[in-house]
């Protein structure tokens, strides 16, 4: 699940940035990097079966964290933008959509992660 959940990640991170492209800033570019290393990495871990998370996975986490957050903010406005003005153009409604699924997508996968890390972090305790 994981697995798929970086991947799928990966490609709304590509999406959302066409997507958003036309009034992007320096804080989607840096949340957008920090999604995909994150995912990069836990595609790695899962690779090789190595759950316990590294500083630098805590800091692109922290980073994805807010990022999700604050797409999911953004498309919410717009949302409630476009439901005030009863005017919904496509460019609009893909906004929308791949916000709203990009932020819960992101946030399950931070979820799994770090339960999965610090389930394996438990099982490695009580095996001593």
């Amino acid at each position: 699940m994981i697995r798929t959940l970086s991947y799928l990640n990966l490609i709304f991170a590509v999406l959302y940035f066409l997507a958003y492209l036309q009034n992007s800033n320096s804080f989607v570019i840096t949340g957008l990097l920090a999604v995909v290393v994150f995912g990069w990495m836990t595609l790695r871990s899962l690779e090789k079966e190595q759950f316990k998370w590294t500083v630098l996975q805590w800091i692109t986490a922290i980073m994805t964290f807010f990022f999700a957050v604050f797409t999911g903010y953004s498309a919410l406005i717009v949302l409630l933008g476009a439901i005030e003005y009863n005017y919904y153009p496509v460019s609009a409604v893909v906004l929308i959509s791949c916000g709203l699924l990009f932020a819960l997508s992101v946030l399950l996968q931070l979820y799994l992660s770090l339960v999965k890390s610090i389930r394996k972090k438990s099982d490695q305790l009580f095996d001593n």
